[in-house]
């Protein structure tokens, strides 16, 4: 059997859509007909992409105000965001004791603040159509920890406890929310962090996905298929390799 996904006409916003799973889902949406708003720190493999319904911007979401502006400009101008894919993060593995202010602060920035702020922005716009769907991504260093993934896993648990009380203030909106923790994945967000032991050690349990394996999950998120699906944190378990 196949799935497929009819996007047409329809508007979905992806920050962090310059690398990893922000860029999978960027190509996806482009594929099922969608006009895609990709934003990111860095625009190079999105400008590579020339496409015409990728319309790309340089977006810092740590940002409040440059990312209200940019939110009202977009729906000002198409009417519309009808789904946003919240990939924007950074991981750095630093010890608690070698961590500075500015470590801890950058990760709660980037990774909770700043998605925080894109939820803002898009509350208003999904409660006025009376339609939409967010998601936005935790990870299984939330609750389980990793050496070095203090202020990424604090962060990233901070994103279950936003969805889940920001689906309660959706949910007599027609809007939804949820939280994805997509496994481990080649991504630059895992693959700079980890060290080579570890990226091996996974390899040969659990397995690396690729971030267009991550999509479809995605895909249905974002679709009328989810209508229902609201307030949840959804783990893409992957099935350990035979020794």
């Amino acid at each position: 059997m196949k799935v497929n996904y009819d996007f047409s006409g329809r508007v979905v916003l992806v920050a962090g859509a310059g690398s990893g799973i922000g860029l999978a889902m960027t190509r996806a949406c482009l594929e099922a007909g969608a006009t895609v708003l990709a934003s990111d720190i860095r625009v190079q493999a999105l400008t590579e992409l020339h496409h015409p319904r990728c319309e790309v911007a340089q977006l810092d979401i740590t940002d409040s105000a440059a990312v209200n502006a940019y939110v009202q400009a977009q729906h000002s101008r198409l009417g519309r965001i009808d789904a946003a894919v919240l990939a924007s993060g950074i991981q750095q593995r630093i010890s608690v004791e070698a961590m500075s202010d500015a470590d801890w602060q950058r990760h709660m920035d980037v990774n909770l603040i700043g998605i925080f702020y894109l939820v803002r922005a898009l509350f208003p716009v999904m409660k006025q159509q009376r339609y939409g769907a967010m998601v936005v991504f935790t990870s299984g260093l939330a609750t389980q920890g990793w050496p070095g993934a203090t202020a990424y896993g604090a962060s990233k648990a901070g994103l279950i406890a936003l969805v889940k009380s920001a689906a309660m203030e959706l949910k007599d909106h027609g809007v939804r929310i949820n939280a994805v923790s997509p496994g481990i994945t080649n991504t630059p967000l895992f693959t700079d962090s980890a060290s080579p032991q570890e990226v091996a050690m996974y390899q040969n349990s659990l397995g690396v996905s690729e971030p267009q394996e991550v999509a479809p999950m995605l895909m249905h998120l974002i679709s009328d298929g989810a209508a229902t699906i609201s307030g949840n944190v959804l783990e893409r378990r992957m099935i350990p390799k035979k020794q």
